[in-house]
């Protein structure tokens, strides 16, 4: 071949590659999911958020989401940090073949969670979080059998936990954090058997006591601060426990702190004022952070660990703690 026709070759190549490439990408995406893309665009008023979903460009190559390598159905959709005004578009349920869908930091968003949501059987994680949203946790959610993660965060939610969620057989972090959730804590919520179980629920109303069957879950987190909660929390202890963090504070907890038996996998507690009493047990020595201020706790501060290194204010407002790093017992 001659030199000219093969810098030619050379310089065309590219070009064909290109060609290919596009010619190959528009039929990726599966015109179902496009439709159904292009309804959500438009329930959103065609925000600059989603300029890229050009109905001339394959689907798949859009901002604010993912396709499957193989099938190329649309698998993931996420909205982060935007402005987008109105409701959740209920055509998101149409996306049937999702398994990832994050809606976070968007202030504008208010209303429920769209019914139409029980149409997504893949879906492993769900996060609505600081948005508006507002009325019921809806037990529709129970529908969701391949749910892991469900993260509700930040909204303006109101009722009671649906015990629909303890039926999601791996549902393994439940994050209801910072609501106005009222009632009890469902006993049903022991069922739930998610590997290395986070339970959030803090910053809400919620009352009354903790189910009994909370004895026998081995929780991996579990973070119930700032809320009304009353009687016995020792039950969430446990030494053949792995949980690694408790937050009970600010609540109306009451129980003889040195009869709780810690695991040494627990490395933060937080207590801080509840009415806890009797006195710091020697094997919260394992314990790297902690406050039980604000409590009705007497007695020595054991030796060991952290304890002696933790500033004064951990201790404070006790009854008579005493003991470094408070004033000596003598």
């Amino acid at each position: 071949m001659a030199p000219a026709r093969l810098r030619l070759l050379f310089l065309l190549l590219p070009l064909l590659s290109l060609f290919l490439l596009r010619a190959t990408s528009a039929i990726l995406c599966h015109p179902p999911d496009k439709e159904v893309l292009l309804r959500i665009k438009s329930a959103l008023n065609n925000p600059y958020l989603l300029a890229s979903w050009n109905p001339d460009v394959d689907c798949c190559h859009w901002y604010c989401l993912k396709c499957h390598y193989k099938t190329h159905r649309v698998i993931s959709l996420f909205f982060l940090a935007s402005d987008l005004p109105g409701q959740i578009p209920s055509a998101i349920g149409d996306l049937t073949y999702l398994h990832d869908l994050t809606l976070h930091k968007l202030s504008n968003f208010s209303g429920p969670i769209p019914k139409s949501f029980t149409k997504l059987k893949y879906l492993n994680y769900m996060t609505l979080s600081w948005l508006n949203l507002t009325g019921p946790i809806p037990s529709f959610l129970g529908q969701l059998k391949n749910l892991t993660q469900l993260d509700l965060s930040f909204n303006k939610l109101t009722g009671g936990i649906p015990d629909s969620l303890s039926t999601i057989p791996g549902l393994g972090y439940v994050g209801l954090d910072r609501n106005q959730l009222t009632g009890k804590i469902p006993a049903s919520l022991a069922n739930l058997k998610g590997n290395s179980l986070y339970l959030i629920l803090s910053h809400n109303s919620l009352s009354g006591e903790l189910p009994e069957t909370f004895a026998g879950v081995d929780f991996g987190k579990l973070d119930l601060s700032r809320n009304m909660l009353q009687g016995d929390a020792s039950l969430v202890f446990g030494r053949n426990k792995s949980t690694f963090y408790i937050d009970i504070s600010r609540n109306q907890f009451a129980f003889d702190l040195s009869k709780v038996e810690l695991n040494e996998s627990l490395k933060t507690l937080d207590m801080n004022h509840n009415k806890i009493y009797g006195s710091i047990p020697k094997s919260m020595v394992s314990i790297q952070f902690l406050n039980v201020s604000y409590n009705r706790l007497c007695g020595e501060i054991p030796v060991g660990g952290q304890l002696q290194s933790f500033d004064y204010s951990v201790y404070f407002h006790n009854r008579c703690l005493c003991g470094a790093p408070l004033a000596s017992c003598k």
